[in-house]
C-alpha cells in the first residue's frame, strides 16, 4: 500500500469535485443567465433538474479523469492504472 499515492489521489479527487462544481455552476449561470438548480429548491422545472444532473455529472467525470491522469503521470506510476 502506497501511502503518498493515497493522500495524492485523495487531494486530486477532491480539488477535481471542487473544480468540476465551480465550473459547472458558471458555464450553468453563463448559458442560462440564472443560477443552477439548488437540491433545496422544489419549485425547479424536473427537465432542467435532469439536464444540469447530467452536464454536472459528466463534467465531474471528465474532471476528475484528467486530474487523476495527470497525478499518475507526476507521482511517477507510469503506466499503472490509476485503480491500483
Amino acid at each position: 500500500m502506497d501511502i503518498g499515492w493515497k493522500i495524492v489521489s485523495t487531494v486530486g479527487g477532491l480539488a477535481a469535485g471542487f473544480l468540476a462544481k465551480q465550473v459547472v455552476e458558471q458555464g450553468w449561470k453563463f448559458a442560462t443567465g440564472h443560477n443552477a438548480p439548488d437540491e433545496d429548491d422544489f419549485e425547479s422545472n424536473l427537465v432542467e433538474i435532469v439536464v444540469f444532473s447530467v452536464v454536472a455529472g459528466a463534467t465531474r467525470t471528465v474532471i476528475h479523469n484528467l486530474v487523476m491522469r495527470k497525478a499518475n503521470q507526476v507521482y511517477g506510476r507510469g503506466a499503472k492504472s490509476v485503480s491500483d
